[in-house]
């Protein structure tokens, strides 16, 4: 998903939501926030993202992707 850095936003080009720096929904459609991840970088430097199981730290609520 594109940044807009004018704009300090990601920008969905498909349906046009917009998220501030956190993932938060700031313009729908869509009605929820993007899903979280944790991400870290191995020694080879591949990436590796792990499933998110803590509360939303945007919502206060479990993990709606879960």
């Amino acid at each position: 998903m594109p940044w807009n850095k004018a704009e300090n936003k990601f920008l969905c080009p498909c349906h046009r939501s917009q998220y501030n720096a956190q993932g938060r929904v700031v313009r729908g459609p869509t009605p929820l926030s993007l899903a979280l991840a944790h991400a870290d970088i191995d020694d080879a430097g591949k990436v590796i993202f792990v499933p998110w199981v803590e509360t939303d730290f945007r919502t206060g609520d479990a993990p709606w992707w879960s």
